[in-house]
């Protein structure tokens, strides 16, 4: 008798479930979308895209959207325009009960503007993707520039941080990342590196905030032990000497700091 009042419970409550679901269904192919409701996500500090960027995207995509029966409109296809914009990381489009077609927009996250030597200027994002840049809005990160020769079309589609090989040795945005990403994420040299700069020599230099000196690291392998180094010399070397006391401070050798003293 119990295992019949259970089975007939089971049953019960799955021919409600598909009722409701129909219900559901029915009334949300008869709604109209009445709203579009847009959010930026701004909690990085970037400003990229605006609100009326998205809702002519949107708002144009078949015509109009608004009065529209909810359930004709394709969200995938939608969410797939906005993704194309370059300064968005991700869209997400979801429709109400009520008839509101919703969209969250996130940013994405440049770390670090690079000025190449024919003029352009582009960035590179947390993920190591190539963004150009805005005419709404520019971000202030760190800086790399000198002797890069990577214009923007040759490097458009690439991501830094998974260059293959055969690249690594034709283009500067690898190292150039790698070196950005670790300063980004290490509180003092966050504070104390405001550029990056590559000489003749397509070596790295990075420009302090405190001390008038140039810092040559070369490229970014082992980045963490050349800082180390500075970091040390920094506290005995420089804390007694003074900070203007040299020119030039070379981290590019193993175990050892090698320093230019100033004229």
């Amino acid at each position: 008798m119990n295992r019949f009042l259970n089975i007939a419970s089971w049953v019960l409550l799955s021919v409600s479930i598909i009722v409701i679901l129909g219900f559901v269904s029915n009334t949300q192919s008869q709604k109209v979308c009445t709203k579009i409701e847009i959010d930026i996500d701004n909690s990085n500090g970037n400003f990229f895209v605006e609100e009326d960027d998205i809702f002519s995207m949107v708002y144009h995509e078949m015509d109009t959207i608004l009065g529209r029966p909810i359930a004709a409109i394709e969200g995938e296809r939608l969410e797939h325009k906005i993704n194309n914009h370059p300064s968005v990381s991700n869209a997400e489009v979801y429709k109400t009960i009520e008839g509101v077609l919703r969209v969250e927009v996130f940013q994405r996250t440049p770390i670090v503007r690079i000025f190449s030597m024919n003029g352009e200027s582009y960035y590179l994002d947390s993920t190591g993707k190539v963004m150009p840049p805005s005419d709404q809005f520019t971000s202030r990160v760190f800086v790399a520039n000198g002797f890069i020769r990577d214009p923007f079309n040759k490097v458009s589609h690439l991501n830094a941080k998974m260059l293959a090989d055969t690249m690594k040795s034709k283009v500067m945005i690898d190292d150039i990342f790698k070196m950005a990403e670790f300063i980004r994420t290490d509180p003092l040299w966050h504070a104390q590196i405001e550029q990056l700069y590559v000489n003749k020599e397509l070596e790295i230099e990075l420009i302090p905030r405190v001390g008038n000196h140039r810092i040559v690291v070369g490229d970014a392998i082992d980045i963490k032990k050349k800082l180390d180094k500075l970091k040390v010399f920094y506290k005995k070397g420089l804390s007694k000497t003074g900070w203007n006391e040299y020119s030039v401070i070379n981290l590019k050798f193993a175990n050892q700091v090698v320093c230019k003293k100033r004229n």
